[in-house]
């Protein structure tokens, strides 16, 4: 049965408490449905045998649909707001999210993908659930460990695996393929946590998790690597996991506060550990010469080159202008991006991307907020907000067609339903024009249970 949480990031957005939410989908929700929900760590998370794939509430990035497991390494970590936190492994973005939602969009997050065709999915993600405090890269982990020794206050090592925590969907070959890999797999999960190791600050800590049951993805490399570096096994302080690991403690004691969670119906196996490091072990004496070359700069609100936009953006939104001293910005050719504000030292590498799209540059009337930006800025824009009166108009601006309106005419135009703020429009001749993204216009959506 699928486990889901809510999104506390846009309910802040839109000023809706997390009790309230709740039962608002108790209400969509057919009542034959189950609908649960359980408390770990200040943390509720959800279970249903309902599609919430179809709500519009997921549409919105209200909802995400993970799995319990995936959550607890997350939890496990337990960001500060003022931490530098590294995913090393990170799309399609499950647990990286979850990171930036625990630290309320404050902080900063460096999230890691090798891969550039599995960093689109971890894209999508971040834009749907609004986070602004994520910054993506793409590196191997040891190219990535060069730049940053001893520079993150917490890490994340969710590598490659052979993935037999859930072998319901799938089929014996793939399994026995991915048993035929476990060797080279476990070399590269090795390797990403001692890279890991390099970039964790002393006294910084690391949480390690697998989806899979074997153990020599887990308490033997875990074992082995604390044989080697100076790292310590630390209590995960997830309260309803607290059992402890009886399989790891044969191997090691330090072991038994690991977590080892077999497949069920409900939830898929999994591994967890959570390390502190001792002391140093590796220096690098030009690690602090090392930058490099990028043209993109890193704007402050109140730089020269943001001033005119800032104030456009304000004046066309009805936004506070103190507001945007939370963030910095980057300008990409007609494109404007904002991050939470942090003190990461972006000269260090190229990055795909830092926050989200906040703005696209029209040539004839300026800067138009995105639809993505709209629904996590939500009531802080207080002007040209049009409310949609029905579900009718509301699906056709969703599916992109030209929605008749009464409303003024104007180029920015916050497309509101009910509590939620949707995304962004402009008004001609009484004629609604959508910016809603053509990649969220799922066509999973059932309109029926809007309210």
């Amino acid at each position: 049965m699928p486990h889901f949480r809510i999104n506390e990031l846009k309910l802040r957005a839109y000023n809706i408490s997390e009790k309230i939410f709740f039962e608002r989908l108790r209400k969509i929700i057919p009542e034959e449905y189950y609908l649960s929900s359980e408390e770990i760590n200040g943390k509720n998370i959800y279970k249903t045998d309902f599609q919430i794939g179809k709500l519009f509430e997921h549409t919105l990035g209200l909802i995400y649909v993970q799995s319990k497991s995936s959550m607890l390494s997350a939890l496990a970590l337990s960001p500060q707001n003022e931490d530098k936190v590294l995913d090393l492994c990170s799309a399609p973005g499950s647990k990286t999210t979850l990171l930036s939602e625990l630290m309320s969009n404050k902080g900063f997050i460096l999230a890691n993908e090798i891969s550039l065709e599995r960093s689109k999915a971890l894209m999508f993600n971040i834009d749907r659930l609004g986070n602004l405090n994520i910054t993506i890269s793409n590196y191997d982990g040891m190219r990535l460990a060069s730049k940053f020794i001893n520079y993150f206050d917490k890490i994340l090592v969710d590598p490659p695996c052979t993935a037999l925590g859930d072998t319901r969907f799938t089929t014996q070959k793939q399994i026995e393929r991915n048993l035929s890999r476990l060797e080279n797999l476990t070399k590269i999960q090795h390797q990403l946590l001692i890279s890991a190791a390099k970039m964790v600050k002393v006294g910084g800590e690391i949480v390690y998790s697998t989806c899979t049951t074997t153990l020599e993805e887990n308490e033997y490399l875990i074992d082995n690597f604390i044989s080697k570096y100076p790292f310590e096994v630390i209590n995960h302080n997830l309260k309803k996991f607290s059992d402890g690991n009886l399989v790891g403690k044969k191997l090691r004691e330090e072991l038994y506060n690991s977590i080892r969670i077999n497949p069920t119906e409900d939830d898929e196996g999994f591994f967890i550990v959570k390390l502190r490091k001792k002391e140093d072990f590796f220096a690098d004496k030009n690690n602090k010469s090392q930058k490099t070359r990028y043209d993109e700069q890193i704007l402050h609100a109140d730089s020269k080159a943001m001033r005119e936009i800032i104030q456009q953006i304000s004046d066309s939104y009805g936004i506070d202008k103190m507001f945007w001293d939370k963030f910095l910005f980057i300008l990409r050719s007609g494109a404007l991006f904002f991050v939470a504000i942090n003190d990461f030292d972006y000269e260090k590498i190229k990055f795909l991307r830092a926050g989200i799209k906040l703005a696209s540059l029209d040539k004839k009337v300026g800067w138009r907020l995105t639809s993505n930006a709209v629904q996590i800025l939500g009531n802080k824009i207080t002007r040209n907000v049009l409310n949609l009166e029905n579900k009718e108009q509301l699906k056709s601006y969703f599916m992109g067609q030209k929605t008749k309106i009464n409303f003024p005419d104007s180029d920015f135009v916050v497309v509101k339903y009910d509590d939620y703020f949707i995304g962004s429009g402009k008004v001609k001749d009484s004629i609604l024009l959508s910016y809603f993204p053509r990649s969220r216009r799922t066509i999973e959506l059932d309109f029926s249970l809007i309210q």
